[in-house]
């Protein structure tokens, strides 16, 4: 039988020496490759997310969004945030307004738009206002109670978070469609300097404590806790209506409309409250809310309009922007 021919005929090696040898030039190898591609890839930019857009992925609700990179100083600095999206725009439309008479020109909010975002104003990213929440499971047995407890919650904020010299108190009522069908309905009615004799009302899908059955405006699901939630348990409640928000309005008329079959329903008919300073409120109820609740603002939303779109959370203003 023909001898085995070595990979190192000069050097004298039997078998089992070269096996080693092999062996071990091919570690070294390999670990030299590991160690450059670790090098290399601390050489590229991260990418990740904002903490805004983590929030809005795991609502479901991130259609129509777009996180813009910008300088680490402008993630955090409204002021800072316009500038580099303007600049950012700039640049996006330059080929387009070669030779141009008269450029193109998107508003400062297209910075922060998909695709999507740009094309379709009907998106809830575009206007939208709405609380997001991820209740503990621990917090109730069943989606009814959590339905209780997150209309309490967001009752208690919201009487907190208006100004000094405010008060609130409950109202509801039962409304009945022409095929006999109920439903209830409650509001908080606001007594203060804007809102003389309870005047206004504070409108949030909030969940009636005479029938909470028949209340659909505030229905929660149980689901699995998203990490930006923060809470550490594996199960929460989230509101089923994704558009949740609150209304400040000044109270115009209120009546009971009677219509066909056994239809009836009591109307109450509102105005703005221009002069009541609703940037300041909602951010207020943001810091009241607890840490697992959210507040998203569409950058063309008229009641809180922030140029850019925003998520509140706990005072501060998280934006969707990344270094």
């Amino acid at each position: 039988m023909a001898g085995k021919i070595s990979m190192f005929p000069h050097c004298g090696l039997t078998d089992h020496v070269e096996y080693f040898l092999k062996t071990f030039f091919a570690v070294i190898g390999f670990a030299i490759v590991l160690t450059g591609c670790a090098a290399f890839e601390r050489l590229q930019p991260q990418e990740r997310e904002s903490t805004a857009m983590r929030v809005m992925l795991a609502a479901g609700q991130v259609e129509g969004l777009h996180d813009l990179r910008v300088p680490a100083a402008a993630v955090d600095d409204r002021a800072a945030l316009v500038v580099a999206a303007e600049a950012a725009l700039v640049q996006e439309l330059a080929p387009l307004n070669v030779g141009r008479a008269e450029p193109v020109s998107y508003p400062v909010q297209a910075a922060f738009m998909s695709v999507s975002g740009r094309t379709d104003p009907t998106l809830y990213s575009r206007a939208g206002i709405g609380l997001i929440a991820w209740l503990p499971a621990s917090h109730a047995e069943h989606e009814l109670a959590a339905q209780l407890a997150w209309s309490e919650i967001v009752e208690q904020a919201a009487t907190r978070a208006l100004p000094q010299g405010y008060e609130t108190e409950p109202f509801e009522w039962i409304d009945k469609s022409a095929e006999g069908i109920e439903s209830t309905h409650r509001v908080l009615r606001v007594q203060g300097p804007l809102c003389l004799d309870w005047s206004c009302i504070l409108d949030g899908a909030f969940t009636s404590r005479e029938d909470p059955t028949l209340s659909l405006g505030g229905q929660m699901q149980r689901v699995q806790t998203p990490e930006v939630a923060g809470h550490g348990e594996a199960e929460s409640f989230t509101p089923l209506i994704k558009a949740h928000h609150l209304t400040l309005r000044r109270l115009t008329a209120q009546y009971l409309e009677v219509g066909d079959g056994q239809g009836q329903w009591y109307r109450m008919d509102t105005q703005p409250l221009a002069e009541f300073d609703l940037n300041a409120f909602y951010q207020r109820l943001s810091a009241e809310l607890p840490e697992w609740a959210y507040i998203f603002v569409g950058s063309e939303n008229p009641l809180y309009p922030p140029v850019v779109p925003v998520v509140l959370h706990q005072g501060e203003e998280l934006f969707f922007a990344v270094p």
